[in-house]
């Protein structure tokens, strides 16, 4: 560890406040009920996104659900070309072209645009896992809209704006204290993978806890696996499974009509009670938990790592490389 490493490590302070608010009473209680329940936090794949920084220890998150580092990049010159189109100044306009054009040929992972800093950024997920599996919704959880309508909600981290040194709540000062030491297990991970993951430990040793997101996990052979991505609610991880059952399966996992009928029937049976799992078939699913860690260092929240997945090129850089083998013809 470089001395700089370790001063950082040492001096990072996690700030608790107890509120008397009475629902954030529920919640911390709900909190701690369920970490006696799902005591085991198991360390996901990564969330990667962009953010602004805004120059006073916060940034404001404007997204975080790609599962590659250039996906969020293709985000970001995306916005980028989504400003263009309101009421902006010639000199911005210039400013906010070339950046993208900058995205479209290269990894790019830091960029300022007319007086703004932004970033590529990247976050840890966690499931909580007890004697029974994977944690389920709690009860304090967040979940307003009915069946068929929670894709139309924002993401939780969309827009919010994040700084370490704003203090927490006790329930997330306690996880804080588990989770910022976390790292990938050695013997489930590529060398660099593990190298990296411990690295950042030191390098970005504070952290803010983001909205929590769902997904959906089988059981299958004795093991809980993870069958859709992340999403923002319950419901839309409901959704996710209904859909799956509704149109999916008869499309492409050949049922028998009696089989097509009992998904469909599971599909109503789960709109219906809004239940967090669901057996059909002898196959079990659940909707689980998703926590979501930003790990933050001295210069703001944690960049991709050298060993995450990243091997799509940036579009153009890939149009011409497709151009140069002769599987795309050159423009017009």
């Amino acid at each position: 560890m470089r001395d700089d490493e370790a001063r950082t490590a040492r001096e990072t302070v996690i700030r608790v406040v107890r509120s008397d608010d009475p629902v954030a009473a529920v919640t911390e209680e709900d909190a701690a009920r369920r970490a006696r329940t799902y005591p085991n936090l198991r360390l996901g794949g990564p969330l990667f996104g962009h953010a602004e920084d805004l120059g006073d220890g916060g940034w404001r998150i404007s997204s975080l659900e790609e599962h590659t580092p250039q996906a969020a990049r293709d985000s970001l010159a995306y916005r980028f070309r989504e400003r263009l189109l309101e009421d902006v100044d010639p000199a911005e306009a210039e400013e906010l072209t070339a950046a993208g054009q900058i995205l479209d040929w290269e990894k790019v992972d830091e960029l300022s645009v007319a007086g703004r800093h932004y970033r590529i950024i990247r976050a840890d997920t966690f499931a909580a896992f007890g004697a029974d599996g994977p944690e389920p919704p709690r009860p304090t959880d967040p979940d307003p809209k009915g069946p068929g309508a929670a894709r139309e909600a924002p993401r939780g981290s969309e827009g919010l704006v994040v700084n370490p040194r704003v203090p927490t709540g006790v329930a997330h000062g306690l996880l804080k204290v588990n989770l910022l030491p976390s790292h990938y297990a050695k013997a489930s991970v590529p060398p660099d993978v593990y190298a990296d993951s411990r690295r950042a430990v030191r390098t970005h040793p504070d952290g803010v806890f983001l909205p929590t997101e769902y997904a959906v996990a089988e059981y299958v052979d004795g093991h809980w696996q993870p069958d859709t991505r992340a999403v923002g609610s319950p419901q839309a991880a409901r959704d996710l499974i209904t859909f799956n059952f509704r149109y999916l399966i008869p499309k492409i996992g050949s049922p028998t009509e009696a089989e097509a009928a009992a998904y469909a029937k599971a599909a109503d049976d789960l709109d219906a009670s809004r239940a967090n799992e669901v057996c059909v078939l002898n196959r079990r699913f659940r909707v689980t938990r998703i926590v979501i860690l930003l790990r933050f260092g001295p210069d703001g929240p944690e960049p991709p790592r050298p060993s995450d997945y990243d091997p799509d090129p940036p579009p153009e850089a890939h149009s011409a490389q497709l151009r140069e083998e002769g599987l795309l013809p050159d423009p017009d």
